[in-house]
């Protein structure tokens, strides 16, 4: 009989205890290495307990165990090995310590092997019972493992011990291993191992007859073996070989991993008795930083009220803090009432979009650290004793909102416990215009992330993805953003017998981003898809020359040839040709990015590239723009007098020099990576005039591993986002920060028009006029045009009394 834990994976003090005692006995992780393809012990075992670990000569074995390599092929009297046939078993090693992509497991789970012929063990006839480890949690570069999502079978003689579905409807099911760190809350007690890594390295159990003195193991293609357990059915001595190796497992990763609480920024202060009753401090946090466990609040915090002003149609958002003064049980809920103002006027409870705050575990030296990040729509199920946690507070206002002065009350109960919370919200008298800074971020194409493994195997989920990148724009529109900046598909065309070819799958893959862009007002004017103009669209002109091919190249040979100029101009016709005849968004030709990567021969290629796009330019009817994204002055410095939209970063860097610099040379100023900041996207793009604001980006990481951890990889917390189950846009504080200085822009846009419009009336010395000028020199001189400039710092609270000044300025002058 196959013991509880094995079926469930459960796990518990007594495991803990076997390892306990295995490393008083010095088996430790360094003392159980051995050498590549070594048994140890007498075969068969003693006891009877088979232990095979599989994986390649460049890995280390583990004490204990049977080392299976690739070459280690079954002859009668060894017992066991690889069966002769055509298959070849493919080895891998998941271990890594490489930039923000560490991995680190025993040296059984670490390795494996792919595949490969049959694997025979020579057993007498019986029944015995087998347990496999079989996965790999990821591997490098942008690409899932196959274990994630192709179809792949492991059988002992005619039992499947582990079968996997290769569809996208079981890899994507809401309750399977794509989605369980969605649905996960962070707590002291969490088991890293188990939550985070062995749902893509499971273990299977199964039984099976042995007859005719030996048992056989077939592994499919695609199908990774880590290690093999094999002993007589119900054997003590294999129940606890196994519990005591997943024991290890877990303890190998997780004492890499202790949490490292933060010290309490302050001591609590004095409480009112009905405070201390209700056993929760809920108090309102002025700033989006510093949402940690450790953070307290003031004495001034305690009974103050969440205060929010927007305009009509606006979101506006606030941050309530909840400190625990004992442990609590679920269920957990923080809810709205109905917004009440003055003569009947109100606004549904509907109106407050309330998300928990959910933090992640980071690693860093010594440990993890929780950090806040994603924004949830779930509640927690518990919360621990002075462990601060924290709800988001979205207001969207509705369009026909009365003007005026509400009020409604926050109520957050638990088992035993309830503390409320008043709001009080104003409605301004004013509709904010639509952005004209293409303001957004960038994202990978869905074919070519989320989606990309089911592309190579012709099982696109084609409505999902419309369905999913639809989403995702509109997410776009309501946070005000009017700049795409989405990847599209590679390759649409081809340059062959001299003309182009067209991929039409692909092609329509592009229809559908600019059909859909076309739907939604923030995106019909134009968009700018990153790497369009360089990478996606030209490399299979035959002439093409790509930037990998430059930096073989000595420098001054680094140049487009004519019969490249012509094939690329015969794709990029092709294209406007296309997406003209339909009535689409104008594209602008976003190159490349940070050619100062690639040093002077990159900035030497991207001089060279411009001046050939200019030439197609020149041979397209209506022409089109191009835009790049620079790191460095110093290699900007080449090609800025063939590019039309030039966007720096923090680092390049911003100055009112370098800024004069790029408009001497005819260029049209941009900004990319700024930081995921409200002052980035809202006042210093207005102070200095850009035409573009892009960030990375709603997915940096693209979807090559667990999407909802940064443990143990060290994934970036920037404005990276995600999807709930229902596919709709699981958003970051980082993107929503954004949102808010996309909202700092639309005021002073909408002064702006207004003082033109008082221009045009005769009114411009009136004193409202008067006012509003005086209030946009203030902000302008608060501004410093050297965007690292420290008074540039400005803090949430700083920037609200701006915007407050600019809308009342704003206010006065329509009325």
């Amino acid at each position: 009989m196959i013991p509880p834990s094995w079926k469930n994976g459960s796990h518990g003090i007594a495991l803990l205890g076997i390892w306990a005692i295995l490393s008083l006995a010095g088996a430790g992780h360094a003392a159980n290495k051995v050498p590549v393809g070594a048994p140890e012990g007498p075969l068969p075992p003693v006891n009877g307990v088979w232990q095979f670990d599989f994986g390649g000569e460049a890995s280390p074995g583990e004490r204990g165990f049977i080392r299976i390599l690739p070459t280690s092929e079954y002859s009668p009297g060894k017992f066991y090995g690889y069966t002769k046939g055509k298959s070849r078993p493919r080895p891998f090693d998941q271990n890594r310590r490489v930039t923000r992509d560490n991995l680190s497991l025993d040296d059984v789970t670490r390795d494996g092997v792919y595949g490969g012929n049959t694997f025979r063990i020579d057993l007498p006839d019986g029944r015995y019972e087998i347990a496999v480890l079989t996965g790999q949690y990821s591997r490098p570069g942008a690409n899932r493992p196959d274990s994630h999502f192709r179809t792949y079978s492991i059988r002992a003689g005619d039992t499947v011990l582990y079968e996997r579905d290769d569809s996208p409807e079981t890899f994507f099911h809401a309750e399977g291993r794509y989605f369980h760190n969605y649905h996960r809350d962070w707590h002291p007690d969490v088991d890293l191992y188990t939550e985070n890594i062995s749902r893509w390295i499971p273990f299977a159990h199964g039984v099976v007859a042995v007859t005719g003195g030996a048992l056989t193991v077939a592994a499919s293609h695609y199908a990774p073996i880590n290690a093999l357990w094999i002993f007589p059915e119900g054997s003590a001595d294999g129940h606890a070989a196994v519990d005591a190796f997943k024991a290890r497992q877990r303890l190998t990763f997780n004492s890499q991993y202790p949490y490292l609480p933060e010290t309490p920024e302050h001591m609590i202060p004095k409480l009112p008795t009905d405070v201390r009753a209700s056993g929760v401090v809920l108090y309102v946090k002025d700033s989006f930083k510093g949402l940690q466990p450790g953070a307290r609040p003031i004495a001034r915090d305690l009974g103050r009220p969440l205060r929010l002003f927007a305009s009509r149609g606006e979101r506006e958002a606030g941050v309530v803090g909840v400190l625990p003064l004992r442990d609590i049980a679920g269920p957990i809920e923080l809810r709205a009432a109905e917004l009440v103002g003055a003569d009947g006027a109100s606004i549904p409870a509907s109106a407050l979009d309330i998300r928990y705050v959910r933090y992640g575990e980071y690693p860093v030296t010594g440990g993890y650290v929780v950090k806040p990040h994603f924004l949830v729509p779930w509640r927690p199920d518990r919360m621990e004793k002075h462990i601060a946690r924290w709800f988001w507070v979205d207001l969207h206002t509705p369009d026909d909102a009365k003007p005026g002065f509400y009020d409604t009350v926050l109520t957050f109960s638990a088992s035993g416990v309830e503390a409320k919370l008043p709001v009080q919200v104003r409605v301004l008298p004013l509709n904010l215009p639509m952005s004209r800074l293409y303001a957004g971020v960038y994202a990978g194409n869905l074919d070519g992330t989320v989606f990309r493994h089911f592309r190579t195997m012709k099982k696109r989920p084609h409505d999902l993805m419309h369905k999913v990148m639809r989403t995702r724009m509109e997410f776009y529109a309501d946070q005000g953003f009017t700049g795409l900046y989405d990847s599209l598909p590679w390759h649409p065309f081809a340059y062959r017998d001299g003309e182009v070819k067209v991929d039409e799958e692909t092609w329509d893959l592009y229809l559908d981003v600019f059909e859909t862009a076309k739907s939604i007002p923030n995106f019909r004017d134009r968009g700018f898809c990153y790497y369009l103009g360089g990478p996606q669209l030209f490399p299979k002109c035959p002439n093409y020359l790509s930037i990998r091919k430059a930096d073989q190249m000595k420098l001054d040979d680094i140049r487009f040839s004519d019969a490249a100029v012509g094939e690329m101009t015969a794709m990029v016709q092709e294209f406007y040709g296309r997406i003209r005849a339909r009535d689409l968004p104008e594209v602008t030709f976003y190159v490349f990015d940070e050619l100062g990567n690639h040093g002077a021969k990159g900035a030497r290629w991207g001089r060279e590239m411009l001046k050939a796009l200019n030439r197609c330019k020149e041979a397209t009817p209506g022409g089109f723009r191009t835009c790049v994204s620079a790191l460095r002055c110093s290699v900007a410095r080449e090609y800025l007098p063939h590019a039309d939209i030039v966007m720096p970063n923090s680092a390049y860097p911003v100055t009112p020099e370098t800024i004069e610099e790029l408009q001497a040379n005819g260029c049209t100023l941009g900004l990319y990576n700024m930081g995921a900041s409200r002052f980035s996207y809202g006042f210093y793009p207005w102070r200095v005039n850009a035409y573009t604001r892009a960030q990375w980006s709603f997915s940096y990481d693209g979807d090559s591993r667990d999407p909802y951890v940064s443990l143990p990889t060290g994934a970036r917390y920037s404005c990276d986002s995600r999807y709930t189950p229902d596919w709709d846009v699981l958003p970051s504080i980082g993107m929503l920060r954004q949102r808010e200085g996309v909202d700092d822009y639309r005021y002073v846009q909408l002064l702006e028009d207004r003082l033109q419009t008082a221009k045009a009336a005769g009114r411009e010395t009136a004193p409202e006029a008067q006012h509003a000028k005086a209030v946009l020199a203030e902000l302008r001189d608060a501004v410093d045009i050297t965007y690292l400039a420290p008074r540039n710092n400005l803090d949430k609270s700083t920037m609200d009394y701006y915007r407050w000044r600019v809308a009342e300025a704003a206010i006065r002058l329509g009325n």
